[in-house]
């Protein structure tokens, strides 16, 4: 394969990667603005107050997509091998 075909499977690859990653990104950012305005507002500074909800959320929405993201993942797997 030439410079010239791999150039445009690349940029497919890193554009793929950014959309199975960002669901499980918003997620834990998400989270972690959550759980830090809750500790605020407690005044409990824990970091496992932190760290908990957000690896626990994180963990829910990793197993409610994986079929969507091993689906994205697939058909690029599908595209790059020419459809064989």
């Amino acid at each position: 394969m030439s410079e010239a075909g791999l150039l445009p499977m690349l940029h497919s690859a890193l554009v793929v990667a950014l959309v199975v990653a960002l669901p499980l990104l918003l997620v834990s950012v998400g989270s972690g603005l959550l759980s830090g305005m809750l500790q605020t507002l407690t005044n409990v500074h824990d970091a496992a107050a932190g760290f908990a909800p957000r690896l626990l959320a994180t963990a829910i929405a990793a197993l409610l997509l994986m079929g969507w993201m091993a689906a994205k993942l697939m058909d690029f797997a599908v595209r790059c091998w020419g459809g064989v």
